[in-house]
């Protein structure tokens, strides 16, 4: 079994990453959806949607949206939102989408990289792009490593959820690595995150290779100005043609 079939349909990711900041998550959808000027009543899909944080804001805003998740877990969490507009279903990114005729495909919080074969990453970008509308937009939202590379080997000790989670971040030769070991009474689990190096080239050639034109890259949620050594994400852009 693979690292994500297993650690994200835990009670122990969901223990860990509990903190996120819907706020934030919130206002990133509100300037995406004012930049690309999407209109109550379009089609988007949300893939890997995890618990539904950010499908349920897009269905706030008036969207028609479709959100998807390889983890069971997840998606039960994410129908408990019970937010008219949103569907959430179980599938695989790396098939054929549930769905087609999206005016937005979103694919948000590092949620891809998690492919040792990068012809499985390449696939992803095709359904992505294959999903969309003619004129539709591709929006990949993805960290950025070189900020991150610079602080690593990296070891934290969080209490959360009533779990002790020992973490310790590494690189490998392709992969930012997280080993977490979690405490839970007397017995100790140890899980695994991987995901892939991506600088913003290699992200703008995979979107490429899809068939996508890039038009826009920023670097944090707020929507600024794209920076290799500092900005903390990737927020790439594409149209489909």
């Amino acid at each position: 079994m693979k690292w994500f079939e297993s650690w994200f349909d835990t009670a122990y990711y969901h223990a860990l990453y509990a903190h996120r900041n819907d706020a934030e998550a919130m206002a990133f959808m509100d300037a995406l959806v004012g930049y690309l000027r999407l209109e109550s009543g379009a089609k988007v899909i949300d893939v890997a949607c995890g618990k539904g944080r950010h499908a349920a804001h897009l269905a706030e805003l008036g969207m028609d949206v479709l959100g998807f998740d390889l983890s069971e877990n997840s998606i039960e969490q994410a129908k408990l939102l019970n937010r008219d507009g949103a569907t959430f279903v179980c599938h695989d990114m790396r098939e054929d989408f549930p769905q087609q005729g999206f005016h937005a495909v979103f694919n948000l919080f590092t949620s891809f990289g998690y492919f040792d074969n990068s012809q499985e990453d390449e696939r992803v970008l095709q359904n992505m792009h294959d999903a969309c509308l003619s004129g539709g937009f591709v929006i990949q939202d993805y960290l950025n490593s070189s900020p991150v590379l610079t602080q690593l080997p990296q070891e934290d000790f969080i209490e959360r959820g009533g779990y002790r989670f020992k973490t310790r971040k590494h690189q490998t030769e392709n992969h930012i690595v997280k080993d977490i070991e979690v405490r839970d009474g007397d017995a100790v689990h140890a899980f695994q995150e991987r995901v892939r190096i991506f600088s913003k080239d290699d992200l703008e050639n995979l979107h490429r290779k899809a068939g996508l034109e890039v038009i826009a890259v920023f670097g944090d949620y707020h929507l600024g100005a794209f920076d290799e050594k500092t900005s903390p994400r990737i927020v790439l852009v594409s149209k489909k043609s």
